[in-house]
């Protein structure tokens, strides 16, 4: 199983599963020519799409994607906010219902964003369980036998602030990130509060290109956890394996 990272961030989000079965496209909100050169064009091998929620920066060519024959799971909220009529290969989910697609197991969480948002626990054998939540300023769950964790870390308040005073971000964008995205040490909390003895790598998501710090944020949630953390960038691949050597 490799986990293909082709953005994170305001810019855009969208993650590939590739397993031996098929792939599980995770977000859609970059050009649909993005994801089919690194699909290398071969759209048959696509089991679904999984969208979180309705923000263009995760949903922007979920049309294109439908058009292709391919099913788009998610909230009913994010088919109607792009006023999908057709809804031949839409599979509208909900928090805390269990799916399948191939070999792919979802399990929907739900956030607290600032519009209706889902996190997902998504288990395959030949990764084990990965635990996926952004856009969101906390978690109020726990989490058992997960093996990867791609978490939010989207700002630090100390660089905010810093960006505030310098004028850099206005200070309107300091409540809106108080409510709908996750602050470093919440990101560290979460961590601590979770088992992680069986989990063996940490992705960072969704950091903020004015308010963040990637290499700083690598090495505090290394120092946190224990494991082995990346920052989720385009071009970004990772072995997720149960097994990889």
């Amino acid at each position: 199983m490799v986990l293909k990272c082709l953005g994170s961030g305001s810019s855009g989000n969208c993650y590939l599963f590739e397993a031996s079965d098929g792939v599980l496209i995770l977000e859609c909100g970059i050009p649909f020519i993005e994801i089919k050169k690194a699909l290398r064009f071969q759209i048959k091998q696509v089991l679904a799409c999984l969208c979180s929620h309705e923000h263009k920066d995760h949903s922007k060519c979920l049309k294109d994607i439908l058009s292709c024959g391919i099913k788009v799971m998610a909230l009913k909220d994010v088919f109607d906010s792009q006023g999908i009529k057709n809804r031949v290969f839409c599979k509208e989910i909900q928090a805390m219902r269990g799916y399948q697609v191939g070999g792919f197991k979802i399990f929907c969480l739900s956030v607290a964003h600032d519009v209706p948002c889902l996190g997902f626990v998504i288990e395959h054998k030949e990764m084990g369980r990965t635990l996926f939540i952004t856009d969101t300023m906390m978690l109020e769950y726990r989490l058992p036998k997960l093996n990867h964790i791609m978490l939010e870390a989207n700002y630090a308040d100390d660089i905010l602030l810093q960006n505030i005073e310098s004028g850099i971000v206005p200070h309107s964008m300091k409540d809106r990130l108080l409510h709908s995205h996750m602050e470093i040490e919440t990101t560290k909390g979460i961590l601590r509060a979770n088992d992680l003895s069986e989990v063996s790598d940490i992705i960072l998501v969704h950091l903020s290109g004015n308010n963040s710090d990637a290499e700083r944020f690598r090495k505090e949630i290394t120092a946190v956890s224990g494991k082995p953390t990346y920052i989720a960038k385009s071009g970004l691949e990772i072995d997720l394996s149960i097994n990889p050597y």
